[in-house]
């Protein structure tokens, strides 16, 4: 007997075969969208010859009277998807090599007006082939799909030393193009040279001597359009998976900051994934459908993680979704390993959602640790509030302003200048104060702990700048302003005594 899966509902077994057990599970992953393929449908670029030759006869006829003529009954039959553009030279000077100038950019949709500029045209001057094909094909640069240019020509070059080369330079580039040429009315020469573009050019050669061989050459041509445009056409069905993935990659410096990270489905809400110690590069299966990523940057002391929104992202069937991020390095000097940091805080400019914190656990082991961060521009400060009996201001003291953060990267945050108040041998103190010169609000404010006054004699972090200090002894009814116009460099710790 067969594999088979049972499900019993009340007293009722069901027989499931095993094979449509499992082809009922897998339609779940995959859905089937019939996808229209519209790429592929060629562009024509015509390159028409208006030298003074064309005057000359073929049949019954001038050459460029039969021309206009055959290209009057063309270019309406050629394919409506099929877009046509004109190039014309040797219409406007004699004797001129640069005459040359695209009437109808590649791409336009109008095919009576390209029949206007078609019919005033007036032939006088020289045969630049090469330039002229090098002129359409730079039209062509931006087009990805491949572009016809049928070039139409009485003559041999008379302008470059190597057209033929010239045809081949242009082919190995990146330009999609093939080019067609029509011979009219030309020598064993001429034909030699004009198959030799055909030829570098990935197209064929075509002789014509009268107007009937000129309209049967270049339906030879519109054939081999229409038949493009027809495989270009064709309807393909594919298969298209739900399934979707999610990337995540960040420097593997910083990989010690990062605890965990949680995927969670926006639609409702549920945690679907919590990954702890997360690799530098991870991918995530994840149905279709928008999720949000929550990083856990670790705390000391086994305390819960500090956690912010990385954002939400879109997750498509049969696509892959990023998260590229870099990282902080931050570069404490040595002078001040000892600042009595409550709180690390890293903030977005721009973003008031993302505001990461690191308290203090009980030691200040992350502190200071390569934290990994999505691309974009941060703010480092520090919060000197250490504990509750540590009375200091509420405001965090900005260390380190617009540090730009780039994908796989590691921008390095350097906080190295500093104050710190030498040590009263009589006077008591309530607090002191750090105020930027000419303001009156103070960037820092330190009181004396429940448990004694060390926290006045601490090194203490500070931007680079000029500052007033103000002391506040013990009993006094005001402060005592003992340094102004104080100067502290970068990479500078001010040890200041203030004579009290």
């Amino acid at each position: 007997m067969k594999k088979s899966w049972y499900l019993k509902h009340s007293d009722r077994l069901f027989f499931i075969p095993l094979a449509w057990f499992c082809l009922f599970l897998f339609s779940g992953l995959l859905f089937y969208t019939p996808l229209v393929q519209a790429e592929g449908i060629p562009q024509v670029m015509f390159i028409f010859d208006a030298s003074g030759s064309m005057w000359g006869t073929a049949g019954d006829q001038t050459k460029i009277e039969a021309a206009k003529e055959v290209m009057a009954k063309i270019v309406p039959e050629l394919p409506s998807e099929v877009k046509a553009g004109l190039t014309v030279y040797g219409h406007r000077k004699k004797g001129d090599c640069s005459d040359i100038e695209v009437l109808v950019s590649p791409g336009e949709a109008d095919r009576d007006a390209l029949l206007a500029q078609l019919k005033a045209i007036t032939p006088k001057g020289k045969t630049p082939m090469a330039d002229s094909i090098k002129m359409a094909a730079d039209q062509l640069k931006r087009v990805e799909d491949e572009t016809v240019i049928v070039l139409i020509s009485d003559g041999e070059e008379t302008c470059h030393a190597d057209p033929c080369g010239e045809v081949k330079t242009l082919k190995q580039s990146d330009i999609k193009f093939v080019l067609h040429v029509v011979g009219f009315d030309v020598n064993d020469q001429q034909k030699a040279q004009l198959t030799c573009l055909a030829e570098a050019g990935g197209g064929q050669y075509f002789g014509a001597t009268d107007t009937q061989s000129l309209l049967g050459a270049l339906e030879t041509v519109k054939q081999d359009v229409a038949q493009k445009v027809e495989k270009a056409k064709t309807t393909t069905r594919k298969a298209v998976s739900k399934l979707g993935k999610l990337q995540i990659t960040l420097p593997e410096s910083a990989r010690r900051c990062l605890h965990t990270l949680k995927i969670i489905r926006v639609s409702d809400g549920k945690l679907l994934k919590k990954v702890e110690d997360p690799k530098a590069d991870a991918t995530h299966p994840l149905l279709a459908g928008k999720y949000e990523v929550i990083a856990g940057y670790a705390n000391s002391n086994y305390r819960p993680d500090s956690e912010v929104s990385l954002g939400v992202f879109e997750i498509k069937g049969g696509e892959t979704a990023q998260i590229n991020m870099g990282a902080m390095a931050i570069n404490l000097a040595d002078s001040l390993q000892k600042i009595p940091a409550g709180a690390v805080i890293i903030s977005k400019e721009g973003d008031d959602s993302f505001r990461l914190i690191t308290p203090y656990t009980g030691n200040s082991y992350y502190f200071y640790k390569t934290k990994p961060l999505p691309p974009g521009v941060y703010d480092f400060a520090v919060h000197y509030k250490l504990r509750d009996r540590y009375h200091t201001s509420d405001t965090p003291v900005v260390l380190g302003e617009s540090i730009e953060i780039q994908e796989g990267k590691e921008s390095v945050v350097t906080i190295d200048s500093g104050f710190q108040l030498k040590k009263s041998q009589s006077t008591p103190l309530d607090a002191w104060e750090l105020i930027p010169a000419g303001g009156d609000k103070a960037i820092l404010r330190i009181e004396p702990a429940s448990n004694g006054d060390h926290p006045l004699w601490y090194p203490y972090a500070v931007p680079p700048g000029t500052y007033d200090l103000m002391v506040f002894p013990e009993g006094m009814t005001e402060p005592l302003p003992v340094g102004e116009g104080l100067t502290i460099n970068k990479g500078e710790l001010l040890q200041f005594d203030a004579g009290i």
